[in-house]
């Protein structure tokens, strides 16, 4: 994805990579499965909003555009290794054919030097306790559906002179994601990270359990995520929802003066 490098209030104390261009590299990529070429393990280590409270140990991990991903993968001296951009996993014959999905291609090669200074394990909760805590469905004031089909969401096009949720600041919610269109979608909340309750109806794969911002839905899926309003509410700057995907939606509105279809003031 475009970006750059995923840390959070912990990282500087624990024992990761952090030596940029030597054992610390972005990559900035989209839309894509990453694997290595010889299908070694990785540990995932962070997420879109920060670290996970758990390592999780996989080859494949699938990126939609906007999701982070923050990976340890462990080389021997001399060692050379390829990260590869394998098949899309999700989608129709469309999708594969037409749109990437069936694409693999080398996104860089890794190099170990001869000699190569010890590293420490994996910590085991790079995420501590203290610090962020992800949303609880309990704590949920109100529940909204997102119906995600082109062209818009819940049936309605981009508009940035219309409000179509407000919020109270301050609450949790649970918004439910279905994707009953004809192509992947994903979902983008600014200002939040959100808690993926579940994928239908099963507890998220590990990839999906800490800190994120923008979550995939494959056609015919239904997600549910968890989120806490706690940004600054401005009544002339309201947030937005929207899919990364060519498939937009309108602001959230955080300010309780002004109810849901009614017009904002001119927006920046």
């Amino acid at each position: 994805m475009p970006g750059g490098r995923l840390d959070d209030e912990n990282s500087a104390r624990l024992a990761l990579p952090k030596t940029y261009g030597v054992d610390d590299l972005p990559v900035m990529v989209q839309d894509v499965t990453f694997g290595f070429d010889d299908d070694r393990a990785f540990d995932l280590v962070g997420t879109d909003g920060g670290l996970l409270a758990a390592p999780a140990s996989m080859n494949r991990v699938q990126l939609s555009p906007g999701e982070r991903a923050k990976v340890v993968v462990t080389m021997r001296p001399g060692e050379r290794t390829v990260l590869r951009s394998y098949p899309w996993r999700d989608g129709n014959g469309w999708e594969r054919r037409f749109n990437g999905g069936d694409d693999s291609f080398d996104v860089l090669q890794l190099r170990a030097a001869e000699r190569l200074r010890p590293s420490p394990e994996v910590p085991g909760r790079p995420a501590a306790d203290r610090g962020f805590e992800l949303p609880d469905a309990d704590d949920a004031v109100r529940s909204r559906p997102f119906e995600l089909r082109r062209p818009g969401i819940n049936g309605q096009p981009m508009a940035m002179d219309r409000i179509d949720e407000t919020v109270t600041r301050g609450t949790t919610e649970v918004w439910t994601l279905r994707n009953g269109g004809d192509m992947t979608h994903n979902f983008h909340v600014h200002d939040v990270q959100f808690r993926v309750l579940d994928v239908n109806g099963k507890r998220p794969d590990p990839a999906l359990r800490g800190r994120k911002d923008t979550v995939a839905v494959p056609m015919g899926a239904t997600v549910r995520i968890a989120l806490r309003f706690d940004g600054p509410s401005d009544p002339d700057v309201p947030y937005m929802y929207h899919c990364h995907l060519g498939m937009r939606a309108c602001p959230v509105d955080q300010d309780r003066r002004r109810g849901p279809g009614q017009d904002p003031p001119d927006m920046p």
